[in-house]
């Protein structure tokens, strides 16, 4: 909700507070001069008798309970939207606070990415899918939360399992001649999930593609997840 739109229902609903209180002060006046006439006080001479107070005072209690009443719900009106347009202003300005750490985020993420992919030869800038990556690693950034998401971790996972498998293919005795092919393709597979697309290449070609896309990955990892859960992927042995 922008400022514009907030200070609209504030006016609105003091309004309708002013109104209470109108309304209700009407009643009041219209029951005392009720009271006064049926006192008698508009007849006759003045009387300051105690007699006379007490009965005036008796007359014209109606009047004053209402306009008690009246004072006493406006105030707890304007009390009660008070406190209402404080919380909904400060989550308004903690949303847009959040959309705005978003923005800055994603951002330096796109940077970062961008002067390491300067330092790769092998990787090209255009099939990384920057933002398919972030939304990944923050799944909640515009809500103000950068905890790495479960969906993130789960394609980490993937990827690391295909390193450990071809690892394995690799030193496994009865596979003596590791088929890359295959290797290439679960990779591909794999890597494409967070957003990160590679094609099939000669061996010497792939392996150096490989290497570097999951030194981005470890690194870029570190740089912005820190130790949060986030495993560091598996040094391939076939490279």
């Amino acid at each position: 909700m922008d400022a514009d739109a907030l200070e609209g229902k504030f006016r609105r609903a003091s309004k309708v507070s002013l109104g209470i209180f109108l309304v209700g002060s009407c009643i009041s006046v219209f029951l005392f001069f009720t009271g006064l006439q049926g006192s008698g006080a508009f007849q006759g001479d003045l009387c300051i008798r105690k007699s006379c107070i007490e009965n005036f005072l008796d007359f014209i209690e109606l009047s004053t309970a209402a306009f008690s009443t009246t004072l006493s719900l406006t105030i707890t009106a304007f009390t009660v939207l008070g406190i209402y347009f404080a919380v909904l202003n400060y989550i308004t300005t903690a949303k847009t606070n959040a959309i705005s750490n978003h923005l800055l985020n994603l951002n330096t993420f796109k940077e970062y990415l961008n002067d390491e992919l300067k330092r790769k030869q092998r990787i090209n800038k255009e099939s990384i899918d920057t933002f398919k990556w972030y939304n990944l690693v923050f799944p909640f950034s515009k809500t103000g939360q950068l905890t790495p998401g479960y969906k993130y971790e789960s394609l980490l996972n993937k990827v690391n399992d295909c390193i450990v498998h071809s690892n394995n293919e690799y030193s496994s005795s009865s596979t003596p001649s590791f088929e890359y092919k295959p290797h290439q393709r679960r990779i591909i597979e794999a890597m494409s999930g967070i957003g990160i697309k590679i094609e099939f290449m000669p061996r010497n070609d792939f392996k150096e593609a490989e290497k570097e896309i999951i030194e981005l990955i470890n690194t870029t990892n570190q740089e912005f997840c820190g130790e949060q859960s986030l495993q560091k992927l598996t040094a391939p042995k076939y490279l």
